[in-house]
């Protein structure tokens, strides 16, 4: 008998959207509605070992509560070969609301891990204010000017002071239209350190207005779909 474990390995690189319906849901419940849709769906999974077996998935970056994303990405390990669009049309059937499938990639499966590529994150960030432009984009050019941007974070139960300044790559005020200010952010993400939108609003002290915030472009050093 065939040991499954030994059984030939394939990836698979899906692009997605987090969309508004499923904002509030954490990482979690996001990546068990992907196991439940891709079982449906008949996506030949790969699992791991053990004691408590899990479907082989790998997010790009988990999303922060009540944040919405245009261009998420997970791989997934499965035990036979799929055609791309044949799983594109198979598994966007099976997905849930709020989740919107945009395409299927087949990669190497020793590719590098998303999170080891991953370096940089675009967001665009809808906030209320009571400020009118000229202010905001005053603040944004001294933020950009300054040399160090040093906050508080909670980790690991206690204060720790960083600064966020080497993690800010882009801000820029797009508009202010009805009291909300539209904002674009290119954040550092990955391994070498995650600066959130939060803490950029906080920084414009505009962190307990009311605020929408959508994540549109996952940056990696390098990706190579599949020839």
């Amino acid at each position: 008998m065939t040991d499954p474990n030994q059984a030939p390995r394939y990836r698979l690189r899906l692009t997605f959207a987090k969309k508004a319906e499923i904002k509030y849901i954490a990482h979690l419940d996001l990546a068990l509605a992907w196991e439940r849709a891709l079982r449906r769906a008949e996506i030949p999974l790969a699992y791991s070992q053990g004691f408590n077996p899990r479907p082989k998935m790998q997010f790009a970056s988990s999303l922060p509560v009540g944040t919405m994303g245009q261009a998420e990405i997970v791989d997934i390990i499965v035990t036979q070969p799929v055609a791309p669009a044949e799983a594109l049309a198979r598994i966007s059937a099976a997905l849930p609301a709020g989740i919107e499938l945009h395409t299927v990639e087949a990669m190497p499966v020793d590719a590098p891990t998303l999170q080891h590529l991953l370096r940089r994150a675009e967001y665009r960030v809808k906030v209320e204010t009571e400020e009118p432009a000229e202010t905001l984009a005053a603040r944004i050019e001294s933020l950009l000017a300054a040399s160090t941007v040093v906050q508080t974070r909670q980790r690991k139960g206690r204060e720790e002071e960083i600064d966020l300044r080497p993690w800010l790559h882009e801000l820029r005020l797009v508009g202010v239209v009805g009291g909300v200010a539209n904002l674009l952010m290119c954040l550092t993400a990955g391994q070498s350190g995650n600066l959130r939108p939060a803490e950029v609003l906080k920084a414009l002290h505009l962190a307990d207005n009311w605020a929408e915030i959508e994540r549109t472009r996952l940056i990696f050093a390098d990706l190579s779909p599949l020839d």
